[in-house]
């Protein structure tokens, strides 16, 4: 799923939401810059501030379900956090711009079919030994093989013929042609660890920090001063898994921690004049886009007139103010507005008469709704909707499952004909390819094959700008025709200590290393 920490207490068996998530410049024309460079200096708010020999950091879900730090298991919250700190990857996305990483360049043949990715140089894992071209091709064709939960990502990947040419250089041939490997595939996810490495309880890497210890719920990182990318400003992390938003952020009044990620639009709202911490908001680069997803394979949804009444009948600003408590803003079906590469699409009004006259047609008098708390806000919004639903002369049932079960069983997402969802704002074409193809575990909106060959079609252009060209237009496509009522973003909403600054978010995850404050 797309994806990355929110406010929402899931399961092991839910993390791999994280395929939902990503985000970046425009998929067919991306800015790429390096990783690490001069130009990329921490927030203005860190000016000033000290180095500091701990940062305890409140975290959704608990690093006990799960190895923190094993790529292959990574999840949500806590444990993706863990992750980002201990491997670099290939690619990144940084504030809606795809940056390399470890990467240098990656560049394909002429049709796409072969990519070829170049390495940055003077780059150790936490052993001391270089990063090469056959530490790439090992965790390539890791995390594209089961057990890895991302190993959809690299589904168009021949793994078998991944090659290192010579210590800085790999090719990467394709099943089929795919003009947009960079953001598809290498953005979504692509950390590298040691050639070799198959056992992941104490994680070698690249990144900032490595693992010490963990110790129930705290993961202790400490800082790789030798890190190519500047020695970290703090010493030593400690990841603590905190369940529910509310104690994160009671956690963070308390002094039990320094920074609470993932907390309500009720506690931010709350804490707001509190002079002792910080809110900090995400932006629209780091928000959350919600939906109440209807799957256009099942009944009544497979009749597009319903799906069109859905998105005429409710009030997206209403659905903001009351869920988000306007911390947030509308959204018009299609992920990806505010940010590069989006389509322009006109704001979806809402239009009684109109969605009357639908239901009344496709003979629709009541729907049931599955949906729960998986982000704060949902059931309030759920709610919400059913009134506004019953003002088009639908009732809706609302069908409540606990969030630690929401997502238990993956495999049953996609028989559900209409469910609240989620996934990370992230640009539009990186979002259609990793969730609308027919094998993504997250297609709950059931795209036709019809759909699914045009998308294909985009993603296997080669030239920038005619990508770019067939993404706008499958993104109007779904405007017109989807199952997405995507109806708000949530932005990121975290808080600090006061005085902690400097704290940088790439694809939704908190980066801790170039963090300041008072000691």
């Amino acid at each position: 799923m797309s994806p990355t920490p929110y406010d929402s207490p899931f399961n092991r068996r839910a993390l791999l939401r994280m395929g939902l998530v990503a985000g970046a410049a425009v998929a067919g024309v991306p800015l790429l810059s390096a990783c690490g460079d001069d130009d990329e200096q921490p927030s203005p708010a860190a000016a000033g501030g000290g180095s500091l020999a701990v940062l305890k950091v409140g975290a959704p879900n608990a690093v006990t379900d799960a190895e923190a730090g094993n790529p292959l298991l990574t999840s949500i919250g806590a444990t993706l956090i863990v992750m980002r700190h201990v491997y670099d990857s290939l690619m990144v996305l940084d504030n809606g711009e795809y940056k390399y990483q470890l990467a240098e360049s990656v560049q394909p043949n002429a049709d796409g079919s072969v990519w070829t990715i170049n390495l940055r140089s003077g780059v150790t894992f936490h052993d001391g030994k270089p990063v090469t071209a056959a530490d790439v091709v090992h965790s390539i064709r890791t995390l594209g093989a089961k057990p890895s939960n991302r190993a959809s990502v690299y589904a168009n990947v021949d793994l078998a013929k991944v090659t290192a040419v010579n210590d800085r250089t790999v090719t990467v041939p394709l099943l089929t042609p795919r003009g947009d490997f960079k953001e598809a595939v290498l953005v979504v996810f692509s950390p590298v660890f040691p050639a070799g490495m198959t056992e992941f309880s104490k994680p070698i890497g690249s990144g900032p920090y490595r693992l010490a210890e963990r110790n129930g719920t705290t993961t202790r990182l400490v800082a790789n001063e030798q890190y190519w990318g500047g020695k970290p400003s703090v010493a030593e992390l400690q990841i603590v898994g905190i369940l529910d938003a509310g104690a994160r952020l009671s956690a963070l009044k308390a002094g039990q921690v320094d920074y609470a990620v993932s907390i309500s639009s009720t506690g931010a709202k709350t804490e707001a004049a509190n002079s002792e911490l910080t809110v900090v908001r995400g932006g629209p680069a780091n928000a959350n886009a919600l939906s109440f997803a209807m799957n256009q394979k099942l009944a009544p949804f497979d009749d597009v007139r319903v799906r069109q009444a859905v998105r005429l009948a409710v009030d997206r600003q209403a659905l903001v103010d009351n869920a988000l408590l306007g911390l947030g803003s509308t959204a018009d079906d299609v992920v990806g507005k505010s940010l590069p590469g989006y389509a322009d699409l006109p704001a979806r009004a809402r239009d009684l008469e109109q969605a009357k006259r639908l239901f009344a047609e496709a003979g629709i008098t009541k729907l049931t709704l599955r949906t729960g708390e998986i982000v704060p806000g949902m059931l309030n919004a759920s709610r919400l909707m059913a009134q506004q639903l019953k003002e088009a002369g639908v009732e809706l049932t609302l069908q409540e499952i606990s969030p630690d079960a929401y997502y238990a069983d993956l495999m049953t997402l996609a028989t559900h004909p209409f469910q609240a969802f989620y996934y990370v704002n992230r640009p539009a074409a990186v979002h259609l390819s990793a969730v609308t193809h027919g094998k993504a575990p997250f297609n709950v909106t059931g795209t036709s094959a019809a759909y699914q060959a045009r998308l294909a079609k985009a993603q296997a252009t080669v030239d920038d700008n005619a990508r770019a060209e067939a993404f706008k237009a499958l993104q109007e496509e779904f405007y017109k025709e989807g199952g997405d009522l995507l109806w708000g973003f949530q932005e990121q909403l975290d808080a600090a200590r006061k005085g902690i600054s400097g704290i940088r978010t790439m694809q939704s995850v908190q980066l801790f290393d170039r963090a300041t404050g008072p000691a």
